[in-house]
């Protein structure tokens, strides 16, 4: 475990400001530390971004904890359990989503507006409101996964 320096704490923030317009004021002058064995970032014990093949992207626990304009698709109560243990999103499950664009990373939210995920959008919003089925969000990280057992690890001890 390694703590960041002044320079990388800056530039962690300014990718999850710039990709993920996550606005965290907090993190500025806080110590962040990296897990570098599984490849997570630490602020106060709880994990707030993740490395994943070779790019960061934020937590569902920073996302929760601090602003950020997202984009997003909510997904009916049926896709709620199935979205919890790892599956993508497909059409069918979407109530509704706002503007996003092919690969963007997006957050995927149950129809009470619970944060449940986040993922890679497959396809744009405008091509998605034509489609009627398939595979449209590629979940990357949700409640329940390694990154959440690793979180929950963590305050046990």
């Amino acid at each position: 475990m390694k703590s960041l320096d002044k320079k990388s704490r800056k530039k962690l923030i300014e990718i999850l400001k710039n990709d993920y317009k996550i606005e965290c004021e907090k993190l500025k002058d806080e110590n962040i530390f990296l897990d570098e064995e599984n490849n997570i970032y630490l602020y106060n014990n709880i994990p707030i971004a993740f490395i994943k093949d070779e790019k960061i992207y934020p937590t569902i626990f920073l996302i929760n904890d601090c602003e950020t304009n997202m984009n997003y698709v909510k997904i009916n109560i049926g896709a709620k359990e199935k979205v919890l243990n790892g599956a993508d999103i497909f059409r069918p499950g979407i109530l509704e989503f706002s503007d996003f664009k092919k690969d963007e990373i997006i957050l995927i939210i149950s129809e009470d507006n619970k944060l449940l995920a986040i993922g890679r959008a497959l396809y744009g919003s405008n091509d998605v409101i034509k489609m009627e089925k398939g595979k449209i969000v590629e979940n990357i990280h949700y409640y329940g996964d390694k990154i959440t057992k690793y979180y929950l690890n963590k305050i046990k001890n």
